[in-house]
């Protein structure tokens, strides 16, 4: 069962939610900053994850990132709290999807609790955006957990990682 995480029966919370982000199902997720994903070699398996690495983009003097067609990691505005049988995942906003440009994330599990990123495919031609532009879309649901998130990635141990 879906369950709004800006409604008063969710066990989890997201920051951040500004006036009009909360929509019938599910609530509006804002760009923070952007990185240019490198292409070093990725590696990864049961042992360890070697990153590809990044760099993170500045807006022009305009406020506007310029973003050419490629794969650029984005941190969202918002951070998040995956509360008790609980779970979610980030679907692109329409609009985006509409003009050649949609967001990847993962399952943001029970007990997650950090910031919130993905990956956003800029495939037919230049983009320009704004910091603070709704992008994608936090969907919410009951979920039977079999035991808490133990990631690193909201954490602050995945700034230890190594990269490529």
């Amino acid at each position: 069962m879906m369950i709004n995480i800006g409604g008063p029966t969710t066990t989890s919370n997201l920051t951040n939610i500004q006036d009009g982000d909360t929509q019938p199902n599910a609530v509006d997720l804002r760009l923070g900053k952007v990185f240019k994903i490198s292409g070093n070699v990725f590696t990864i398996d049961e042992e360890q994850k070697i990153h590809r690495g990044s760099e993170e983009f500045e807006p022009w003097t305009d406020g506007y990132y310029y973003l050419v067609p490629g794969q650029y990691e984005v941190i969202m505005e918002n951070k998040i709290h995956v509360g008790p049988d609980e779970a979610g995942f980030v679907i692109t906003r329409s609009t985006l999807n509409r003009n050649g440009c949609f967001l990847t994330s993962g399952l943001y599990d029970t007990g997650y609790d950090g910031v919130m990123a993905g990956v956003l495919h800029v495939n037919c031609g230049l983009m320009r955006i704004k910091p603070g532009t709704r992008i994608g879309q936090y969907l919410n649901w009951k979920a039977e957990a079999l035991s808490k998130y133990d990631g690193d990635y909201g954490t602050g141990k995945a700034h230890d990682v190594k990269y490529g």
